[in-house]
């Protein structure tokens, strides 16, 4: 009997079997430890996604004015589903939406089953964000300055500029909080811009170079000098003469400096012509005033698209005059000016857009020298506050027009016409007056 009792005390005294149990004891937190790795990345890549699709659901909405909660909720799923497809992630997310005045907010959330984790009692991780869009309210002007010279009518690049221009005012309009909060002005160019006739006898016209053709204006006579009429070798038997005859509606560069800034000329008559703008006249075969003419700031998006649309492709390139015609759009009391005052609450923004190098102006057909030209006059408009965004599509100085933008990020450069599309959707976003405030 006492063998079975020192057999007995011997067992229970014995702890070489214990390293298995204590083995078996500590792998839990091990294996839980490895899972928590393994499913805490992949709540890290849902939830990146997650984050990511929501900004993008938040821009779409913000800029959308006048909807309910319910019309937000069917825009905002659209742009969510795109970014987070929940069959290629496995994760199912939801999302819901909330307007509250100028600021919208969006939240997402998934439940992320995990893999390992489950062996210490969790089986799901809750993985949510949000997101919060502010209408800013802050007014905006911009002026489209766009080239129209001859090779713009190449490569279908005319028809996705009028495209894609008028998609961006489709986009600006929408983030108007009330008519009249966005504006946009058009001026086409190529050497000149065409203000239109209607403007003949406005004060900040110059003639002094103007050579008049044809016999028209004031009753359909001649367009004879005096002297000329008292020798006897013209006859203005239609009438009076006209001193304008055979004026198109263009305008050349004013004189240097003033082709670089935004001076205002007179206000009346007299005082100096360096000031106006000189009437170009439309001599036999320059097709350089074939132009669309330039329309002030509108938030007629109608007449704003159509005026799009009537744009042709012909000339030679200047790019000064039309950043220079961009920036009198956006300044209060200059010619065809519908702009205010500078505030606080007001942005000023020209999108310039070319496809060529500079050919001619006013005084040469020297690249370089007109090169130097809209140098200056990019370099005196971001002086001024404006931002610039630039566009140089397939041809042109691509150091002077991304020297030109406010800064590189706003330089956009194309290596055929089909990609204005996306360039001009990306540039009317950020025009939007809209921002991720959360």
């Amino acid at each position: 009997m006492w063998r079975f009792h020192d057999l007995l005390r011997k067992f229970w005294g014995d702890r070489r079997g214990n390293f298995a149990t204590i083995f078996a004891i500590a792998a839990i937190p091990i294996v839980a430890a490895a899972g928590a790795s393994v499913d805490i990345s992949r709540a890290y890549i849902v939830e990146t996604r997650l984050k990511a699709a929501l900004d993008a659901a938040a821009l779409a909405v913000g800029g959308a004015t006048g909807q309910t909660n319910e019309q937000l909720q069917v825009l905002a799923q659209s742009f969510f589903n795109a970014n987070y497809p929940a069959s290629k992630i496995g994760v199912p997310g939801t999302l819901t939406v909330a307007q509250n005045g100028n600021v919208v907010t969006l939240s997402a959330h998934a439940t992320l089953p995990t893999s390992l984790m489950g062996v210490v009692g969790i089986d799901t991780l809750d993985i949510a964000a949000t997101s919060q869009v502010t209408r800013m309210g802050k007014k905006l002007e911009i002026a489209l300055v766009l080239d129209n010279t001859g090779s713009m009518g190449s490569g279908g690049r005319m028809t996705v500029l009028k495209t894609a221009a008028k998609n961006l005012l489709t986009t600006v309009s929408a983030a108007a909080l009330d008519p009249g909060d966005v504006k946009v002005a058009i001026v086409p160019f190529n050497i000149d811009v065409k203000v239109g006739t209607a403007y003949e006898n406005a004060n900040w016209l110059r003639w002094d170079e103007f050579v008049p053709s044809g016999g028209g204006g004031g009753g359909g006579g001649g367009n004879c000098h005096i002297i000329l009429i008292l020798l006897g070798l013209c006859n203005n038997s239609g009438g009076g003469s006209n001193p304008h005859a055979g004026w198109n509606g263009c305008v050349e560069d004013r004189d240097q400096n003033y082709d670089t800034l935004n001076t205002l000329p007179p206000a009346t008559g007299g005082g100096s012509n360096a000031t106006r703008y000189p009437a170009h006249e439309n001599t036999s075969g320059n097709s350089n005033c074939n132009l669309q003419t330039i329309m002030p700031l509108s938030h007629n998006w109608t007449a704003l698209a159509t005026h799009i649309d009537n744009m042709v492709s012909a000339g030679n390139t200047n790019t000064t005059i039309g950043l220079a015609w961009g920036w009198n759009m956006l300044t209060p009391g200059a010619p065809l000016s519908a702009a205010a005052a500078p505030n606080n609450n007001l942005d000023k923004v020209i999108l310039f857009l070319t496809d060529g190098d500079n050919t001619q102006n006013r005084w040469t057909t020297s690249s370089s020298q007109i090169d130097a030209r809209t140098a200056l006059v990019c370099t005196n408009i971001k002086a001024a506050g404006i931002k610039i965004y630039s566009v140089r599509v397939i041809d042109g100085n691509a150091t002077l027009i991304r020297n030109c933008a406010t800064d590189p990020g706003m330089y956009y450069s194309v290596n055929t016409a089909s990609e204005l599309t996306s360039v001009f959707a990306s540039i009317a976003q950020s025009l939007s007056n809209l921002r991720i405030s959360q």
